[in-house]
């Protein structure tokens, strides 16, 4: 069975110092910690004009983006359903 995916926008830090602002993929219920935290040593990454996959032993740090920095960067991020970060008190 297939569940709708909805994008967490985020800024990720690699060991290198690299910055990316793009969105992690959750299913309902799900948090990016959970998807940080599972088996796969690599997780898909959305940026606004493609998809990477990031190697999670390079993560330094990951920020979950305010709603303010959602609006303010809007034209950087990927689309989000704002909708499903409201409902669930962003």
């Amino acid at each position: 069975m297939k569940y709708p995916k909805f994008c967490v926008p985020v800024k990720v830090t690699l060991e290198d110092g690299n910055q990316y602002y793009g969105g992690v993929h959750v299913i309902q219920s799900q948090r990016v910690l959970d998807v940080l935290c599972d088996e796969r040593p690599f997780i898909p990454f959305k940026l606004r004009d493609r998809m990477i996959l990031l190697n999670k032993s390079k993560l330094v740090r990951v920020d979950l983006l305010e709603m303010s920095e959602i609006h303010d960067m809007a034209d950087l991020l990927p689309e989000v359903n704002l909708d499903y970060l409201n409902a669930n008190a962003w």
